[in-house]
């Protein structure tokens, strides 16, 4: 990122600052990956104001500790994981980033943006209590406690519940007697009433706001509208799981400038009716087109956003199918000189040549999901595995290493156990941004999916610290979104791999050269910078509209 074309760069963002005395906030729903926490990470830095609320998701890939701490220990859950039990060298997390417990981080979002110093340090303390006893208790102790915290969340739901039930009959009532005195007092008072009509109105229109049931029957005609020939039809159902908690989420939305959801989140300020930016990081292969409520939602979630940002070119098709010209492709994001200062790969490929028997290293994170039937079956694992075998038995000395990943670990190792090369492949725990760059270094090739044709956080990353590249892209769909292909070794079957991995073996030169051309292209085409303003000038597009940027 060019620090001095940033900083002359949108100078409507420094104009807001000046207007309002604040930055332009924005709130990111949901943290798959890492890529809101990334993306707020990169809009902080250059002027923005930016929290993430990563709810009821706890999965390793979806905490900062992955991204940005060098960890030593191993993380046994990656679904649950405890960081409590590793050495995490004094990082710390962000204020700005909320996970946990939904109705914990609704709480302690509104009182951070509130200006509730108190109230937001309260509930900070909470989620951290809570995180600790969902992911680093024993597990008999964890069962007791559960069962008591869910007693008292079904309570507060049931609450909440009530809460609007009366609020609305209390409202249907009121408005009864409140019109049968205006209508008693019109002809005596008419400049009163005319205030007290104008106060009635405007308390019916801010009920119409929260009327749950209004808006679930705005959104299945706005769904007719659009989709008038699925036969799976939006119904009540499908949005009635939102019910009990949507009020708390129109209250925080209130707090931002701008809403960004991510994968199916941008449903939440549909229902809310709040503007909102939607995110895609290959949500839109499949989800919107699913005869399920989530598919039905997230479908109309998309096709009714501001705009839609798509990460993934296999699905910019798919984007355009759902929000028009309301589509921008973009990078992942991601800061391309995270791992320039990555220490000690040196020393690791010396002990993982030395550990597998190999003088040629390859690094596969790529999560295992291969086997028709299971899992995902997206990834075409088998069909490296099998012509890695091929190269150790043609006399190549290869070695591996894997990520314990995916619905097919076990059937991979049975695929190399049953060709001897088991004993060349060192299988390790989901790694961490750091040590990833690490192994990635460290390895000659890093090696990805060979069926799905596009690319994400491996290649990029990977690219990133000028690692060569083994995977399959379609290079037609690639060329949609880049101008051009990225310097990978492009192959689909055992054979080409065998062929094309031999040559780079056999030619080590070659292989320094797509290291520097690595490097060359994400800076080129695959920077944050590229990532930032395509989101800016969406948002200044959007902030404009609704009047909040001054007058040029």
């Amino acid at each position: 990122m060019n620090d001095i074309e940033l900083n002359h760069s949108f100078q409507w963002v420094k104009d807001f600052q000046q207007k309002y005395g604040r930055k332009p906030s924005i709130l990111h729903i949901g943290n798959i990956a890492n890529n809101a926490y990334n993306n707020a990470k990169l809009l902080n830095k250059i002027g923005f104001d930016c929290d993430v609320i990563c709810y009821d998701y706890y999965h390793i890939m979806g905490c900062p500790e992955w991204e940005d701490a060098d960890f030593e220990g191993e993380i046994k859950d990656q679904f649950f994981p405890d960081w409590n039990s590793v050495e995490l060298k004094q990082f710390q997390r962000p204020k700005w980033f909320a996970q946990g417990y939904i109705l914990y981080c609704l709480f302690y979002l509104t009182a951070k943006r509130q200006n509730k110093v108190y109230l937001a340090w309260f509930w900070w303390q909470v989620l951290e209590i809570h995180r600790f006893y969902r992911c680093s208790m024993n597990g008999n102790v964890y069962k007791i406690i559960s069962r008591i915290t869910k007693s008292l969340k079904l309570f507060i739901k049931q609450i909440i519940f009530i809460k609007h039930y009366i609020f609305g009959f209390v409202y249907q009532k009121f408005r009864i007697i409140l019109l049968k005195k205006i209508l008693k007092r019109v002809l005596n008072i008419s400049h009163k009433t005319n205030k007290i009509s104008q106060r009635n109105t405007n308390f019916k229109n801010n009920y119409k706001n929260v009327n749950y049931d209004e808006r679930t029957q705005q959104i299945i005609e706005t769904f007719k509208y659009k989709f008038p020939n699925r036969k799976d039809q939006l119904v009540c159902e499908d949005l009635e799981g939102y019910r009990y908690i949507i009020l708390l989420w129109k209250k925080l939305f209130d707090s931002y400038d701008i809403i960004q959801g991510y994968s199916t989140d941008p449903i939440l300020p549909l229902i809310t009716q709040h503007p909102y930016f939607a995110f895609e990081h290959g949500t839109l292969r499949d989800i919107p087109f699913e005869p399920t409520a989530q598919g039905r939602l997230t479908s109309i979630a998309y096709s009714q956003a501001e705009h839609v940002f798509v990460t993934n070119s296999d699905c910019i098709n798919n984007a355009i199918l759902l929000a028009g010209e309301n589509v921008s492709g973009m990078n992942h994001p991601y800061d391309e000189n995270h791992g320039l200062q990555i220490e000690g790969w040196q020393e690791l490929r010396q002990k993982l040549c030395q550990q597998l028997d190999a003088d040629f290293l390859f690094f596969f994170p790529t999560r295992h999901d291969w086997v028709v039937g299971t899992g995902y079956a997206d990834k075409g694992n088998e069909i490296f595995l099998n012509a890695f075998c091929n190269l150790r038995q043609a006399g190549y000395k290869v070695g591996m290493v894997c990520c314990m990943w995916g619905a097919n670990v076990q059937d991979s190792i049975k695929l190399l156990t049953e060709k001897d090369c088991a004993d060349f492949v060192l299988w390790s725990q989901p790694m961490g941004t750091i040590k990833f760059e690490r192994t990635a270094k460290a390895c000659h090739v890093v090696v990805d999916q060979f069926k799905l044709g596009s690319f994400g956080g491996i290649v990029f990353k990977a690219m990133a610290v000028a690692a060569p590249i083994c995977t399959y892209i379609n290079e037609d769909d690639i060329l949609k979104q880049y101008s051009e292909l990225p310097p990978v070794i492009n192959c689909k079957s055992e054979d080409e791999i065998f062929s094309k991995m031999e040559d780079i073996i056999e030619n080590p030169d070659k292989l320094l050269y797509l290291a520097s051309l690595s490097k060359l292209w994400i800076d080129k085409y695959h920077s944050s910078w590229d990532t930032i303003k395509t989101q800016m000038l969406a948002y200044e597009k959007f902030l404009d509209k609704q009047g909040l940027l001054p007058k040029s």
